[in-house]
C-alpha cells in the first residue's frame, strides 16, 4: 500500500463522515490539528463571533462558519444548512487559517531592483507605494502595446470578468489560464456529447449501488463533498472496484483494485461496452428515450472484445466481462471522473476515454440520474456584460501565442493551453510578447517548469497579483498583494454538489492585516490609468455582486444579513429529458465531434510513448489529500501532515536495483531530472514511478515550503503547437503523463 497504515473500510467511514478530516489516507493527524479541536468547544461556550464565509482553498467552495475571538479567526467550520459543505470541511479548509497569518505573506506592493532573473536570483524588491505600482505598471503596458501591438500582454490567469473586460479593451488574445493540465479532455465530451455546455461537478454518489472508479481517487485527492458522499455510498452498501496502476487511498477501500496498465484504460472501457450492447445489459428505456446512436455503438464494438482488451491492458477478460456484467445489473451504477485522473489530460487518448465513460454512464441510465451525475441547477445569473454593458472591443489578431485557437470545440470554452506556452514566448512565434499579468500560478504549475521559467525570464515586463511570495513572484517586475479569502468578501454557487440552487456568501472573518486590494479594484484602478476607463464606467466587484444576487432574487444585503449566509430555493429533482445537443438527446455518435474534424466514437488510439531500455517506467503522478496544487506547502500544518515526496515504487523492483526504502535516487525523463528520497511499497505495478505533485519550492521566501521535495513538473514534457495539433485531441490536454522514465541512486 502507499500508505502506511491500514485502516479498514467501516473505521474509514465512520472517521471521514464523523470529523470532516480527509484524513483515511493513513496520515497522522498534527499536534496543531489536535490542539484545535480541543478549542472549538470552548469557543461555542465562550459565544465567539461567528462569521458566514466560503472557502477559498479551492474551487470546490464549502460554505463554512468562521469564530472570531479578540479580532483573531480562531476556527472554522463547515456550515451543516450547506448542501456542499454539509456541515464538513476537509482538512486544507480546516487547516487554512495558517495562512491568513503566515508570516511570509506578501504584505504590501513591491517593486524589482535587480534587472537580472533566474532560480535562486535575489530581486531585490523595495517597498512602494499602490499609486507608485500603479502608475508603473500602466505606464510599462502602454508603451509596449504602442510599440508591439496589444497581442504583446498576456494574462496568465483563471477567468475572471474583470480582468477578461481589461485584455478585451486593449484588444489581447492571449488569456491564458490552466485547464489543458486540468480537465479540458472530459469537459469537451461533456460539451459535444451532453450539455453543449461544460462537465458537470455533481455527483450523486451516495445514491449509487456501484462506483467503477478509472484512477479517479476520490477519497484521496477529491473534493470534500465527493470524499463524503463516496463514504456514505460504502456505508449504503455500494461496491467500490478501483482501476488505477497503483493502490490509491481509494482502491485501498475498494471492494476490488485492479492495477491496469497505465493509459489502457480506454481499452478496458471499450471491451466493457461491447460485453455491455452484445449481451443485451444496457438500460433500454433510457437509451431509446434519451440518446442517439445505440446502432452505430454497436457495430463500432465489434472488435473491441475482452480477449483484445486482455493483451492492451493485462486485465484478465474474465474480469473485464465480470465488471461489464455487475455494472449494469447493480444500477444505479456510475463512472465518476474529476479532472486529473485516467480520463484527464494525462495520456493523448484521454479525451478518448471520457468520451467511453460518458457512453458506459448512458447505457446504464447515469446521467442526470439519481446515483449518477447531475446536471447543473445552478441559479442562473446574469452575465457581466449584461450587467455593466460597455463601448465596443477592438477586434483581437486570431493568431494565440499559444495555438489554442486551432481547437475549434475546447477553445470555445477556455482560454489557453499551458503545455505550449513555454515555446511560444521563447521562439516568439507567431509574434514576440514582451509583458504579462499572472495571478494564482507559479511557474511550477507548468509542464517542463524549468524551460517556464525561462521564459518568463524572457519578457520585459512580469505582474503577479498573489498573496505568498512564489517562485512567480521572485521572477516579477511588480508584485500586487491580493487579501486572503478570510479577509475579502463575495458568494458562491454550489458548482460541486447542487442538487438544487444555493447561493452562499462570504463576509470577511478578519480586518485586513497588510496593504492589500482585492483584485476588482485593482483591475478598475488599471484599467482607468491606462486609458480604458470607459469601459468600466460604474463598475466595481460591490455592485457586481449585488447585481448578480438580484439577478436570482436576492440581494447583497438580504445575503449578507442572513445568520446562515445562504439563499436556497428549494426544488424537487426533475431529471433533464432533453439535452443541449443538435439532436436534443445524449450523442452516444457525437455529430458536434464529426463536424468539427474529429471521431464520432471513441476508436481505440494508444499513448504516445511506451517504456524503452533506456527509459523503462511508466511515470504517475498523484496530489495529496492535504494539500491544494502548490498553494499550501508552505502551511505548517500541511507541511507537518505532508512536507515532501518521494519516489514511490514497487519494493520487489526497486531492491532488484539496488534501490533501499529512504535512498536518494535521482528520477529523469528526457527533458530533465529530479532528486527525491525512495519509498517502497508493495501496491503499485512493477513497471511504474510515482511522485506526489506540488513540492520541490524554489522561493527562500517561503520559509516552510522552500527546498522540501522536487517538483515532479521539471520531468513532464511541453509541446510545441504543431506537436499539440498533430495528437488531434479535441481537448488538446497536456500529455502529463504520456512519457516515461528511469530511477536510479544519486
Amino acid at each position: 500500500m502507499d500508505e502506511k497504515v491500514a485502516v479498514n473500510r467501516r473505521t474509514f467511514i465512520k472517521t471521514a463522515v464523523g470529523t470532516g478530516l480527509a484524513m483515511g489516507t493513513g496520515l497522522k493527524v498534527p499536534n496543531f490539528v489536535k490542539a484545535k479541536s480541543k478549542e472549538q468547544n470552548a469557543l461555542y461556550e465562550k459565544g465567539a463571533k461567528e462569521v458566514p464565509t466560503v472557502c477559498g482553498v479551492c474551487s470546490g467552495g464549502c460554505a463554512a462558519k468562521a469564530y472570531v475571538k479578540n479580532d483573531r479567526v480562531k476556527q472554522l467550520v463547515g456550515n451543516p444548512k450547506d448542501q456542499a459543505a454539509g456541515g464538513k470541511l476537509c482538512v486544507k479548509g480546516y487547516n487554512s487559517i495558517e495562512t491568513l497569518y503566515d508570516p511570509d505573506r506578501v504584505k504590501y506592493p513591491m517593486k524589482r531592483t535587480n534587472p537580472d532573473k533566474g532560480i535562486g536570483v535575489d530581486p531585490k524588491f523595495v517597498k512602494i507605494s499602490w499609486d507608485e505600482a500603479l502608475d508603473h505598471i500602466a505606464n510599462k503596458l502602454n508603451t509596449i502595446v504602442d510599440e508591439y501591438g496589444p497581442e504583446a500582454l498576456m494574462f496568465i490567469m483563471r477567468s475572471n470578468p474583470f480582468s477578461s473586460r481589461l485584455g478585451k479593451a486593449i484588444g489581447t488574445p492571449n488569456f491564458i489560464s490552466h485547464q489543458s493540465t486540468c480537465f479540458t479532455t472530459q469537459e469537451v465530451m461533456w460539451r459535444s456529447m451532453v450539455t453543449g455546455g461544460g462537465k458537470p461537478w455533481t455527483y450523486d454518489l451516495e445514491n449509487s449501488n456501484y462506483i467503477l472508479s478509472f484512477g479517479c481517487d476520490l477519497l484521496g485527492k477529491a473534493k470534500n463533498m465527493h470524499l463524503r458522499n463516496t463514504a456514505s455510498a460504502l456505508e449504503n452498501g455500494a461496491k467500490l472496484v478501483v482501476l488505477d496502476p497503483r493502490k490509491s487511498t481509494t482502491a485501498s477501500r475498494a471492494h476490488e483494485w485492479i492495477p491496469i496498465k497505465p493509459g489502457t484504460d480506454l481499452a478496458f472501457a471499450l471491451a466493457m461496452i461491447k460485453v455491455i450492447v452484445e449481451e443485451d445489459l444496457y438500460d433500454k428505456d433510457f437509451v431509446n428515450k434519451y440518446t442517439e446512436g445505440i446502432d452505430e455503438i454497436k457495430e463500432f464494438v465489434k472488435d473491441y472484445t475482452p480477449e483484445w482488451a486482455e493483451k492492451i491492458t493485462e486485465i484478465p477478460k474474465d474480469t473485464i466481462v465480470k465488471i461489464a456484467r455487475e455494472f449494469s445489473n447493480n444500477k444505479p451504477a456510475f463512472i465518476p471522473s474529476h479532472k486529473r485522473d485516467a480520463a484527464g489530460p494525462n495520456y493523448s487518448n484521454s479525451s478518448r476515454l471520457a468520451q467511453a465513460q460518458i457512453i458506459l454512464n448512458a447505457l446504464v441510465g447515469s446521467i442526470d440520474r439519481k446515483g449518477g451525475a447531475i446536471l447543473s441547477r445552478n441559479p442562473g445569473f446574469p452575465g457581466f456584460d449584461e450587467v455593466f454593458p460597455s463601448p465596443e472591443f477592438p477586434q483581437p489578431k486570431t493568431q494565440r501565442i499559444d495555438g489554442f485557437e486551432q481547437h475549434p470545440i475546447i477553445s470555445e470554452m477556455y482560454r489557453g493551453d499551458f503545455a505550449t506556452l513555454a515555446e511560444g514566448i521563447l521562439t516568439e512565434n507567431p509574434y514576440p510578447v514582451k509583458a504579462a499579468l499572472l495571478r494564482g500560478y507559479t511557474t511550477l504549475s507548468f509542464p517542463n517548469a524549468k524551460r517556464m521559467t525561462k521564459a518568463l525570464t524572457k519578457l520585459d515586463f512580469l505582474v503577479t497579483f498573489e498573496i505568498l511570495p512564489s517562485e512567480a513572484v521572485q521572477l516579477s517586475d511588480i508584485v500586487l498583494p491580493e487579501p486572503h479569502w478570510l479577509e475579502s468578501s463575495g458568494f458562491s454557487d454550489r458548482g460541486y454538489h447542487c442538487l438544487h440552487p444555493q447561493v452562499a456568501v462570504r463576509l470577511p472573518a478578519s480586518e485586513r492585516l497588510h496593504d492589500t486590494r482585492g483584485f476588482s479594484s485593482i483591475i478598475t484602478d488599471l484599467a482607468k490609468r491606462m486609458g480604458y476607463g470607459e469601459y468600466f464606467e460604474g463598475v466595481s466587484g460591490e455592485k457586481w455582486n449585488d447585481k448578480q444576487l438580484k439577478g436570482i432574487g436576492t440581494s447583497w444585503e438580504e445575503l449578507s444579513n442572513d445568520p446562515d449566509g445562504l439563499w436556497s430555493k428549494q426544488l424537487p429533482f426533475e431529471p433533464t429529458t432533453e439535452f443541449d445537443t443538435p439532436s436534443g438527446k445524449i450523442e452516444l455518435y457525437s455529430t458536434v465531434l464529426k463536424e468539427n474534424g474529429y471521431d464520432p466514437l471513441p476508436y481505440w488510439k494508444a499513448k504516445r510513448e511506451e517504456p524503452s531500455e533506456e527509459y523503462p517506467f511508466y511515470f504517475i503522478i498523484s496530489r495529496p489529500s492535504v494539500h491544494k496544487m502548490h498553494s499550501t506547502q508552505n502551511n505548517p500544518i500541511a507541511n507537518e501532515i505532508s512536507p515532501e515526496n518521494h519516489a514511490v515504487m514497487n519494493s520487489k523492483t526497486a531492491l532488484e536495483l539496488g534501490i533501499n526504502d529512504g535512498d536518494e535516487v535521482i528520477v529523469e525523463s528526457k527533458v530533465s531530472q529530479i532528486k527525491v528520497n525512495a519509498k517502497l511499497i508493495e501496491g503499485i505495478r512493477p513497471d511504474c514511478v510515482m511522485v506526489k505533485h506540488g513540492f520541490g519550492r524554489w522561493s527562500k521566501e517561503l520559509s516552510v515550503a522552500h527546498s522540501k521535495g522536487a517538483n515532479e513538473g521539471d520531468l513532464i514534457p511541453d509541446m510545441t503547437v504543431d506537436e499539440m495539433r498533430n495528437i488531434n485531441d479535441p481537448g488538446a490536454g497536456a500529455c502529463m503523463s504520456d512519457f516515461c522514465v528511469k530511477v536510479f541512486k544519486a
